[in-house]
């Protein structure tokens, strides 16, 4: 759902790994398309170049060195024990109906085009978002949540916020309605942990006009859902932040200076919410952080849409959420 940020290292890891991949293209009399061993025949929606197909086997989410699987690892550790599954293996071709159709993008999206997308056919893709995966994980995940890292594709013009690959974690949790499920989300959301943390949530928790809820579901279910949503986005920023403070921390005390003004270092960490729009869920909301005396967007996740759970083959008596991240 969210952008990956620009990492200075990407050019480097560029050069070497065009250098030294195995991923190939092959235009031999039977032309095809090589990723991770596995074969794609091209056609007219092929606009994928060796300079990226060359990326797809990097797998630095799963680099216990590398920052993106630190921040990885950070933010799963927090989260043992609280009824996920974690997924980081999947490949990074998906077909069109995993990466659009199911998630409820209309045919018309500007994300479908080829000026957006990276095609190998017309029916096979590089993920844009790891939210490509959430047909797979609703169906075979046997705990009540999932979280997926991967690495995922955008046709971006490099600058210092954009590349063409970068990094994402999805999250999601469902609830199949049941006499005493609504007393089940209280209390999975009494088991998240406690923040010191400033919350700014001014808004409704949905809106009939501007960030409406799905039909099926009471304003109570809305209510209950979302909160547990809330509650566990703000854990993982308030994990990712409260490290990040304690490494400026120990970096000032071996340097003896910081380069930005100290207060941030010692007042509580503050989000706020805002109403959003993605075709997966309603409603939907980002989350900012204050940092450094500006706003970042982080995140951004909603109550998924009804149709999606059903087209992965979940019972349509079932509420959830989903969320998506940039990792870089």
């Amino acid at each position: 759902m969210i952008r990956g940020r620009w990492n200075g290292s990407c050019v480097v890891m560029l050069q070497l790994f065009r250098r030294f991949s195995s991923v190939k293209v092959n235009t031999g009399d039977v032309p095809s398309i090589i990723v991770n061993n596995k074969s794609y025949k091209p056609d007219e929606w092929t606009n994928v170049p060796n300079s990226i197909l060359q990326l797809t086997n990097r797998k630095l989410h799963l680099d216990e060195n590398h920052p993106i699987g630190i921040l990885r690892s950070l933010i799963e550790d927090r989260f043992k024990g609280l009824g996920y599954t974690y997924y980081n293996e999947f490949e990074p071709v998906v077909s069109t109906f995993e990466n659009f159709d199911v998630l409820n993008f209309p045919k018309d999206h500007p994300g479908r085009s080829k000026s957006d997308t990276y095609y190998l056919n017309k029916d096979m893709l590089l993920r844009t978002h790891t939210s490509a995966h959430e047909y797979a994980c609703f169906k075979k995940c046997e705990t009540p949540g999932y979280f997926i890292s991967a690495d995922v594709y955008r046709k971006d013009e490099i600058d210092k916020t954009h590349y063409p690959a970068f990094h994402q974690m999805e999250g999601a949790r469902i609830w199949e309605r049941s006499k005493d499920f609504e007393q089940k989300i209280k209390d999975d959301i009494n088991a998240i942990p406690k923040l010191d943390m400033i919350v700014e949530d001014d808004f409704p928790c949905f809106d009939p006009i501007t960030n409406p809820k799905q039909d099926y579901m009471t304003p109570n279910e809305v209510e209950l859902v979302s909160t547990h949503l809330k509650r566990t986005i703000e854990l993982l920023i308030y994990q990712v932040f409260s490290a990040a403070k304690e490494n400026a921390i120990i970096e000032k005390k071996i340097n003896g200076k910081i380069s930005v003004d100290e207060a941030f270092l010692n007042e509580p960490l503050r989000v706020k919410w805002i109403p959003d729009y993605f075709p997966w869920t309603a409603p939907s909301w980002e989350i900012d952080v204050w940092w450094k005396g500006e706003w970042l967007e982080c995140c951004g996740c909603g109550l998924v849409r009804q149709k999606i759970l059903t087209n992965s083959g979940i019972s349509p008596n079932t509420v959830g959420w989903a969320f998506g991240v940039g990792l870089d």
